[in-house]
């Protein structure tokens, strides 16, 4: 008997995301040993009430092996926690899931930083344009983006993520055989097609139950490690996956908005509870380039998402890439107060030293520039005759690389040398 059919059986047996299969492999170590157990060592346990031992005992083998033998018919992947490409962080959340049904490539995600992007349906444009953009970028610098494969929020990251030729997962809250939501059938190819895979812990047949997308929650943060919510009213499936993202100690990102639009409060409190506010994708890369190496690299991350952006990629319909930020007409001005603040002079890092870090020549002039005053970009672009894209990309370098820090106002200075 194959020992996948078991923890198949087990998952029916318990039911999806129960936390007492976690009980289950820590004490009695294996699906298999649990299976064999009496009616009367179960009640011995005193883990399981009577209905909980009746629905056990009924579940039948058989069950598992026919769904066993669907996915290999259908070409689906069964992996369980033994399997190579389980992913790592399932290991470490509770209700760890016994049996995952999969389509595509699940390989080696333990070598990807994977990102997890999060909102409501009912979503606006400016939640659309900001998911697909944030999303294009993150893929573009290489990362990995997981979302619901849910209309809405989930569909534009996913979206975003194929346009710049990145890898996508999306997690399912029904069998692999229902075709729900219907309007992403085309984009689960096109998922596959890029290399990327989309799976469930929900046996064929099961419909997309409301309750099913809480339970599923718990696996979008779990595998990932940050979570980023784009929009998010004050009642919202994606503040039940940042409440697993916290549960899991992941890091929780938040798209800020309008304060009176209804469909941001669930955001705007994230951020006033502590959570990273985000202003554009390097607020989400810099909080991994010291656990990421590898991955994020400052002095290659501008040029890959702008190497991207030069792709003649079509924008997908009603899902513009670009975001056009809405500037209030009388925003209040520092300038004043700034001008009659004393700063003392930052001791900066030399030219040898700077290169040695292999910084572009566009930050290292830059960083030249820079100093304990504030300066805005304007300024910046007139002290260096560097392009205001240019400029960017290259305070962006300086951001990633620790030295230099934005301030209110898009101003910006240079950090000490430690």
């Amino acid at each position: 008997m194959s020992d996948t059919v078991y923890w198949i059986w087990l998952q029916n047996a318990l039911g999806v995301g129960n936390p007492k299969a976690d009980w289950v492999i820590e004490q009695i170590g294996s699906p298999e040993k649990f299976y064999q157990m009496t009616e009367q060592a179960l009640r011995d346990t005193g883990i399981f009430a009577s209905k909980e031992i009746q629905k056990i005992k009924s579940a039948k083998l058989e069950d598992a092996e026919k769904a066993l033998a669907r996915a290999e018919k259908y070409g689906y992947s069964v992996i369980t926690p033994p399997h190579p490409d389980y992913p790592g962080g399932f290991l470490h959340i509770n209700a760890a899931p016994c049996a995952l049904y999969a389509k595509g490539d699940m390989s080696h995600l333990e070598d990807e930083l994977l990102i997890t992007i999060v909102g409501t349906r009912s979503a606006t444009q400016y939640g659309l344009d900001s998911a697909f953009r944030l999303a294009y970028d993150l893929a573009a610098a290489g990362c990995t983006v997981v979302s619901g494969l849910a209309t809405g929020i989930d569909c534009a990251a996913h979206e975003g993520a194929l346009a710049a030729g990145g890898r996508t997962i999306g997690l399912l809250a029904c069998g692999m055989d229902i075709d729900y939501p219907r309007a992403s059938h085309d984009l689960k190819e096109r998922i596959l097609q890029a290399g990327g895979c989309f799976f469930s812990e929900f046996p064929f047949g099961m419909r997309a139950f409301a309750p099913n997308f809480n339970i599923r929650n718990r696996l979008v943060a779990g595998i990932s490690s940050g979570v980023l919510v784009v929009q998010a009213p004050e009642k919202s499936g994606a503040l039940n996956t940042a409440r697993h993202a916290m549960e899991q100690g992941k890091d929780i990102f938040a798209v800020p908005g309008e304060i009176f639009d209804k469909s941001m409060v669930g955001c705007n409190r994230l951020i006033q509870d502590g959570c990273k506010m985000v202003l554009n994708v390097y607020s989400i890369l810099e909080e991994y380039k010291g656990r990421f190496p590898d991955k994020i690299d400052p002095a290659q991350i501008v040029r890959k998402i702008q190497a991207a952006s030069r792709k003649n990629t079509p924008t997908p319909h009603n899902l513009p890439r670009k975001v056009i930020p809405v500037t209030p007409a009388s925003e209040p001005s520092n300038i004043g107060m700034v001008a009659q603040e004393t700063f003392t002079p930052v001791r900066k890092y030399s030219d040898e030293e700077l290169s040695r870090m292999e910084l572009s020549e566009t930050a290292k002039k830059i960083y030249q520039t820079l100093d304990a005053q504030p300066a805005d970009c304007e300024t910046l672009a007139q002290s260096t005759g560097i392009s205001a894209s240019t400029l960017m990309a290259g305070l962006t370098e300086l951001e990633l690389s620790g030295l230099a820090q934005c301030h209110p106002g898009k101003r910006y200075t240079a950090l000490p040398k430690i």
